[in-house]
């Protein structure tokens, strides 16, 4: 699954996961490898994105190689993401059987590459 993108400095995609640990949350940027913990839901996609905007504005603001762009969580994290996909891919079989009570408190976000930049007013030339 994580091969499917090829994140530049002008298009790409940042994809997170977030679910709760105990009494925190845990987000991971699969496509970054960023990692953020926090209390609370809001507090841990706050400080994930701001992370994962920051990353991607210094790499296009010091024109660093693109690789940087595509560094790839841990494959147990991919696989988390992937079963989540699998699970609303089939969310009608998965309602008729009883859903999993663990990815009912993961959230899947996705932020466009070019988007987070834009609110940086990152060079054009990027």
């Amino acid at each position: 699954m994580k091969n499917l993108y090829w994140n530049t400095k002008k298009s790409g995609v940042a994809r997170v996961i977030i679910f709760p640990v105990g009494k925190k949350y845990k987000a991971i940027c699969l496509d970054f490898d960023i990692i953020e913990e926090a209390s609370s839901f809001d507090r841990v996609e706050e400080r994930v994105r701001e992370a994962v905007r920051g990353y991607v504005v210094n790499i296009c603001k010091n024109n660093l190689d693109d690789n940087l762009l595509n560094r790839h969580a841990d494959g147990r994290y991919w696989k988390i993401y992937e079963r989540y996909l699998k699970m609303i891919s089939h969310k009608r079989q998965i309602q008729r059987r009883g859903s999993n009570p663990n990815f009912n408190r993961l959230t899947l976000n996705s932020w466009p590459v070019q988007e987070l930049m834009k609110q940086q007013a990152c060079p054009s030339s990027c």
